[in-house]
């Protein structure tokens, strides 16, 4: 497996999906962008940063600072920790206008990635993204 070229924004996101048509091809890139997801600190991983709705253990700690919101993730899956740096390049850095401007639906539809999905790992997808959505932040 070739190593993965930095991806550092939602344009390169982009382009990386579009070199990798296979479906295949698709799942090793979303496996290789959840190595990337920075590491989570162990002592946030607590009930209360869990993600409700996600079948596989999943945590989400949210901050702000100054109008922007930073996002901290961890699964215990490869495929999920992948979906989460999508995410997190998606959403991070942002402010809580910009996030609720987003248009994920249409940028998963040009990604491809919501047709391989299975129902219970889309249904993830949308919880940690609903939850960014209301940008409660989280202590």
């Amino acid at each position: 497996m070739q190593q993965l070229t930095p991806i550092t924004n939602v344009e390169q996101l982009r382009d990386a999906f579009s070199h990798n048509k296979s479906w295949d091809a698709q799942y090793r890139l979303i496996i290789q962008l959840g190595k990337k997801l920075d590491s989570f600190p162990e002592q946030l991983k607590l009930e209360q940063h869990q993600v409700k709705g996600c079948e596989s253990l999943a945590w989400l700690v949210i901050t702000e600072e100054n109008g922007v919101y930073d996002f901290k993730m961890d699964s215990d899956t490869r495929v999920v920790k992948g979906l989460m740096k999508i995410i997190w390049l998606i959403f991070q850095g942002k402010t809580k206008q910009q996030i609720e401007d987003i248009d994920y639906q249409e940028l998963f539809a040009q990604l491809g990635l919501l047709n391989h999905l299975s129902p219970s790992r889309a249904n993830g997808l949308f919880a940690i993204i609903n939850t960014i959505k209301g940008v409660n932040t989280i202590d």
